[in-house]
């Protein structure tokens, strides 16, 4: 589908001018020059502002919480990328109903099943791509590169390590805030409940650094299931700062938590868990080991690093989905209905946007 006005593909951002939306559109700005960019949020003022900054960018007003937050749009964008909160699915429903492409970055693993399910009776007719995994999907399409090169995926280990000091959007605290509610994993082919900060295990990250890293609940550990077949699939998140990650699991055990969570703290947990620094460099592990092509057991060990960090990641993970949607820069085209970034046919290009874009990707068996 093209743009109605001039024959361009164009890209609706909805959250456009925020910490990660600026860095997309920057990305994309710069890689597809030829892709108008539509630059939206509550703020008509501030993405105006925003939109300045790139030739190929004009802005509109879109509250996700309107009925329809697509009503004041004169033409249908190819695509909308979701990068605030769809809290309610109606920018979800909006797109889709009109036939756009929909990308999302912002659905944690409950409001993604339930984004699924409730696309499910819809006869789709372009490409919704729930890109939510850590930073939009990067770690997924990894783990899934590595995945693509066993005959059968056994388990996969994914250890994040987050600097306090890194840049952090705002919707950064809607995953944060779900500590206290256990979420499913996969382990041996069984669903667990698992808690959040638990089951601890030590990773050594680079120059030699090592971390506690505790269970986190991230939407790879579902994606992944579905797209490596793999019996087990984990997250765990280590702080650079082991202080931190202390004083929240003491929290949590000793049911303090628990009380923090009433809505009359919501101040209190805020200024706890969204503290953004001024950057730092973001590092991921994957570990996946199973059976080879030839029925022996073997094992990868991935390297992600960002030198700009967790928003810069998570920005290149969003570019790199919308390039795959609209088939930019030597993507292949993706086919409507419902897909996960680990699930792209093109697994090599991904990695080699992804590395474009600067994220450091190195692999050693």
């Amino acid at each position: 589908m093209e743009n109605q006005k001039n024959g361009r593909q164009s890209l609706l951002i909805v959250g456009g001018y925020g910490v990660v939306g600026l860095q997309i559109a920057e990305l994309l700005s710069e890689r597809n020059p030829e892709l108008e960019l539509i630059i939206a949020g509550r703020s008509e003022a501030s993405a105006s502002q925003a939109a300045k900054r790139f030739p190929n960018a004009r802005a509109l007003r879109v509250d996700v919480d309107q009925a329809d937050p697509l009503m004041a749009l004169s033409s249908i964008p190819d695509a909308v990328l979701a990068v605030a909160n769809d809290s309610h699915d109606r920018l979800l429903d909006a797109t889709t109903k009109r036939g756009a492409a929909f990308i999302d970055i912002t659905r944690w693993t409950e409001r993604m099943h339930a984004s699924i399910l409730r696309l499910a009776p819809t006869r789709l007719t372009a490409p919704v791509v729930l890109s939510s995994g850590w930073m939009a999907g990067v770690v997924a399409t990894v783990a899934a590169a590595d995945a693509d090169k066993f005959g059968r995926v056994d388990s996969i280990n994914i250890d994040i390590l987050y600097a306090i000091k890194d840049k952090a959007g705002p919707n950064s605290l809607e995953y944060a805030d779900r500590l206290a509610i256990p979420f499913p994993v996969q382990i041996d082919g069984q669903t667990q409940m698992k808690k959040a900060l638990s089951d601890p295990r030590e990773v050594t990250f680079s120059g030699g650094r090592s971390f506690q890293t505790y269970r986190f609940d991230t939407p790879d550990q579902y994606t992944l299931v579905q797209s490596t077949c793999a019996s087990s699939v984990s997250t765990r998140l280590a702080y650079d700062d082991s202080s931190a990650v202390n004083s929240l699991r003491f929290m949590l055990n000793t049911g303090i938590w628990k009380i923090l969570s009433l809505s009359m703290f919501d101040g209190v947990r805020k200024s706890m868990l969204y503290n953004p620094g001024q950057g730092d460099v973001h590092e991921v592990i994957v570990e996946t080991t199973g059976i080879d092509t030839q029925g022996g057991r073997t094992q990868a060990r991935s390297s992600i690093i960002d030198a700009l960090g967790q928003t810069h990641m998570t920005a290149a993970g969003a570019a790199a989905q919308v390039e795959r949607v609209l088939a930019l820069k030597g993507r292949t085209i993706v086919p409507p209905g419902i897909s996960f970034p680990d699930q792209t046919p093109d697994i090599a290009r991904a990695l080699e946007s992804l590395r474009e874009m600067g994220v450091s990707i190195t692999r050693a068996s």
